[in-house]
């Protein structure tokens, strides 16, 4: 999984930096804009889909691998939360991001998994009112706000930030 991980890291960041992905970034930024300088949209946003639909069934494909099952009651909102925090607190538009993202989310579920032994007033059960599950679902949103509000750029920015700091420590002009 890890060569895979490295593979479709390696061909989305190659796509990213050709024709097609300057079309794509271009689309997302502004869709109007990439239409007057000639970008055909329908044409890129199927192709977009399309990519993106590769990558899906390849993550499908791997999750089957490890779960030995995939049913579509196992796909619930928190799942689609956790996939927006991992974009998001990773790095939009960056591969770098979206995989420091998924990283930090997949770190901090054994975390908040185990605050009912660190914090006494969480319960592990789900049926009493301040459980794991929901602080799980606060946190990943009050991350979400934290980081669109003061590291709009995500993991991958602070990244950036330390590694120009550390480039250039002894001369910070």
């Amino acid at each position: 999984m890890l060569a895979l991980l490295i593979g479709f890291a390696v061909a989305a960041r190659n796509l990213a930096r050709s024709r097609i992905g300057r079309a794509f970034a271009a689309i997302r930024d502004r869709d109007i804009a990439a239409a007057v300088i000639g970008v055909p949209l329908t044409r890129y946003k199927v192709l977009a889909f399309g990519i993106s639909s590769f990558y899906a069934g390849c993550a499908g494909g791997l999750l089957y691998t490890i779960s030995g099952y995939v049913e579509p009651g196992s796909f619930n909102l928190l799942l689609s939360v956790q996939f927006i925090a991992m974009v998001l607190i990773g790095g939009v538009a960056t591969v770098s991001g979206a995989i420091a993202g998924a990283l930090f989310i997949s770190l901090l579920q054994p975390v908040t998994r185990s605050l009912p032994a660190l914090v006494p007033f969480i319960s592990g059960d789900t049926t009493q009112t301040p459980n794991v599950f929901q602080v799980e679902t606060v946190l990943y949103g009050l991350l979400i706000v934290l980081f669109l509000i003061f590291e709009p750029r995500g993991l991958f920015g602070l990244w950036i930030r330390v590694r120009n700091y550390w480039k250039s420590w002894p001369f910070s002009y």
